[in-house]
């Protein structure tokens, strides 16, 4: 069982909030891989597109969440990339790179819970960002995933 891969359906609800602006909700659903390692450990993996709201550009990322116990590791790879640890009470210091050039990024992770199962999931964030040193937003990140009932290697799992 370990690291089979299981297909699944993610859905996501992110809300960015910055001072005396309204909330930055995004929500989105997808589909994705799932990484199931042993109790209380697995890799989610997924792409993100969101269109530029100014432009009408579309961005795409590729999201790798590893998933444990009081740990979240985000790695987002493509035009804007970044890794992020999310531990409760922990701060984690790291570069935001962009095609406009690096940013000192850091994020002060208030709360982190997981629920992982090799079937279906959930991951619930809340953050602090700081970008260049600089308050940025504060933020929440709401995730379920459950596997493809069609998928028949997840029978019996």
């Amino acid at each position: 069982m370990e690291n089979q891969q299981t297909p699944v359906f993610i859905n996501l609800l992110a809300i960015a909030r910055y001072d005396q602006m309204p909330d930055y909700p995004i929500q989105f659903m997808t589909t994705g891989k799932l990484y199931y390692k042993n109790p209380g450990e697995a890799l989610l993996q997924y792409v993100e597109s969101q269109e530029d709201e100014e432009t009408g550009e579309i961005t795409r990322a590729d999201i790798s969440l590893s998933l444990s116990d009081g740990k979240v590791t985000m790695q987002r790879s493509g035009d804007f990339s970044n890794t992020m640890v999310f531990s409760s009470g922990k701060r984690f210091e790291g570069t935001y790179h962009t095609p406009y050039g690096e940013m000192d990024m850091a994020v002060f992770t208030k709360e982190a819970a997981c629920r992982i199962g090799n079937r279906e999931g959930s991951l619930h964030l809340k953050y602090q960002l700081q970008i260049q040193g600089n308050y940025a937003s504060s933020n929440e990140l709401h995730l379920e995933y459950r596997a493809d009932p069609a998928d028949k290697n997840t029978e019996g799992r």
